[in-house]
């Protein structure tokens, strides 16, 4: 089967129709004043109200935060009406299970990775999470995502957790297709990577990236 695309970071309903006729499975909305791809709370509604018009078969909106948790998340959610949450910080346990028990949203945890030993808190996600989202560690205080890094894709090589799991960290159209095949990921996300500038999708870019990905 080919590997289903999430492209993250879009800004526009432009960007939505974009990846929609390209065929990604999800698009993601960023909420990180940090990012280049941040969007507040009006801007997430108005993307949502466009997308509210599509139809069944199009994208999975996909709702990005970090570390927000409480009455902050619900109004992010009322907002942005995702159908996905991915919490792309240091959210603990408990924080995980406050979130579903409150939305009931399926969840995608975020997972720094460097090494080999940085797959060993897998495990304590498989009865919170619904999918893993396996991203370049970055330096303390970076932004947490879409900063264009990669790691050592063989790290995945031989993982096999309970859970479904994405691949990040500095994927490209030129690079997608040899990810898949070192790590075995049958989910990839992309960002900085289908960008003609910081937080400015470009459509070709977009088209070449997903037509790579699924020839795997």
């Amino acid at each position: 089967m080919a590997a289903q695309v999430k492209i993250c970071g879009i800004s526009s309903a432009h960007d939505y129709a974009i990846c929609r006729e390209a065929g990604a499975r999800w698009v993601g909305m960023v909420y990180y004043p940090g990012s280049p791809r941040h969007l507040d709370m009006a801007k997430l509604a108005e993307l949502a109200a466009w997308a509210d018009t599509a139809g069944p078969d199009d994208p999975l909106r996909v709702l990005l935060s970090v570390n927000i948790t409480g009455d902050l998340l619900m109004q992010l959610i009322d907002a942005a009406r995702p159908d996905i949450l991915q919490l792309h910080g240091t959210e603990s346990r408990q924080d995980v299970a406050d979130i579903k028990a409150r939305t009931s949203l399926p969840v995608i945890k975020a997972i720094a990775i460097e090494t080999p030993q940085d797959l060993d808190q897998c495990a304590k996600w498989d009865d919170l999470a619904d999918w893993l989202l396996f991203d370049a560690k970055v330096q303390p205080g970076s932004q947490p995502g879409g900063t264009g890094h990669r790691f050592d894709w063989t790290v995945l090589a031989g993982y096999r957790g309970r859970l479904p799991w994405m691949l990040a960290g500095g994927l490209d159209r030129h690079t997608v297709a040899t990810a898949i095949r070192i790590s075995g990921a049958k989910a990839v996300d992309v960002s900085s990577g289908v960008e003609s500038s910081p937080g400015k999708k470009d459509a070709e870019q977009i088209h070449a990236f997903i037509r790579a990905a699924q020839m795997v």
